[in-house]
């Protein structure tokens, strides 16, 4: 189980089959003593898909927590039906990964997912950032989550939800955010294959937006 209470969590999204978008996203977070990870989805890409057992490993080795993503869906999907050459000798392992991934996680109060956080297809392909605060407004309706951690939409901003108004707010490179017991947020991280990444800190109570 994930424990996001000892140093701080750090969370990756959105490296879409790219090794060194992952290892750089490890790197950068281990400058900061996190080893605790958890990857927000979309750790394999339907459209580059020669290195998805190296990627798996990664994942394995260093003990990273993951969610499923629209890509990871669809490279299970592909798995299924055996598509491809390149997939047969990966077969075995991956699909297994794929098929015990949840859609989401959640520990106490907070959440981890690569987009909206349901049962359902949906929850792969929705974005939750569209410029705008109505998805975010309709999330906040419809979970109680206090925090929500998730990728999919690759722009690194996050939603507040205070005294009855949510607002839609710019995440700059270092800046951390603080966390209100008497607020919820909903967090983008922002993708790694960009050179984002995040250190959530349940002790401390804030959000830091990583850069590398």
């Amino acid at each position: 189980m994930l424990n996001t209470e000892v140093t701080g969590t750090g969370l990756i999204a959105d490296t879409h089959g790219r090794v060194s978008a992952l290892s750089k996203a490890i790197e950068a977070l281990a400058l900061k003593n996190i080893y605790n990870l958890i990857h927000l989805g979309d750790f394999f890409d339907s459209a580059y898909r020669e290195k998805l057992s190296e990627v798996l490993l990664i994942l394995q080795n260093h003990q990273i927590l993951a969610v499923k993503g629209n890509n990871d869906y669809q490279v299970e999907k592909m798995l299924e039906r055996d598509y491809g050459y390149e997939f047969r000798h990966q077969k075995e392992t991956c699909l297994a990964f794929l098929k015990k991934t949840p859609i989401f996680y959640v520990s106490d109060n907070t959440c981890f997912s690569h987009s909206m956080p349901y049962h359902s297809i949906r929850s792969f392909y929705e974005p939750i950032d569209t410029g705008t605060t109505e998805k975010a407004s309709d999330l906040f309706e419809k979970t109680l989550h206090h925090v929500l951690f998730c990728g999919h939409s690759h722009r690194p901003v996050f939603f507040r939800y205070a005294a009855g108004k949510v607002t839609r707010e710019e995440i700059f490179p270092g800046q951390k955010v603080s966390i209100n017991l008497h607020e919820r947020y909903i967090f983008i991280v922002g993708s790694a294959e960009n050179g984002d990444c995040g250190l959530y800190n349940k002790e401390q109570s804030f959000y830091e937006r990583i850069v590398f």
